[in-house]
């Protein structure tokens, strides 16, 4: 008799699964993070006037940026930096970058990761490669209306 064993793919449930997960990438790596916008696409309602409608809309990038991704990298950290540049986001796209040799990716590839992030985003692209929270770092999943 052969027994197999099958070992599921670890959840990402919160933010801080994803920083648990990629600490195993080892020293260097990087946490590169999309702001996003959701500029809210409106309807008119019974009265005339017109209201946010709360699940369609257009995603827009407000910012990109890497972050080492150590021990010590919490939500709350990027979300506070976030914010000095702006309060207007909803949504944080991420994606990690494993370093070599123990060193970070360099600048120019670490640009490209995030030019490409940027543009996955605008493009209206399927984002299921990428991890995306809320600002309280619950998971979401994001997807274009023809997606639907």
């Amino acid at each position: 008799m052969t027994v197999e064993t099958f070992t599921p793919e670890p959840r990402i449930t919160t933010f801080d699964d994803l920083a648990r997960m990629s600490e195993m990438d080892g020293p260097g790596t990087k946490l590169l993070v999309v702001l996003i916008h959701v500029q809210r696409l409106q309807e008119k309602t019974a009265s005339g006037e017109h209201a946010d409608m709360d699940d369609q809309g257009t995603l827009m990038p407000l910012m990109v940026r890497d972050f080492p991704l150590t021990p010590q990298t919490r939500l709350k950290d990027i979300v506070e930096e976030a914010d000095q540049v702006s309060t207007n986001w909803e949504f944080l796209m991420t994606a990690v970058l494993p370093g070599r040799n123990g060193e970070p990716a360099p600048e120019d590839e670490t640009e490209q990761h995030l030019t490409r992030m940027a543009q996955t985003l605008t493009t209206g692209e399927n984002l299921d490669q990428f991890a995306i929270f809320t600002r309280d770092g619950e998971p979401v999943q994001l997807q274009a209306m023809s997606e639907q």
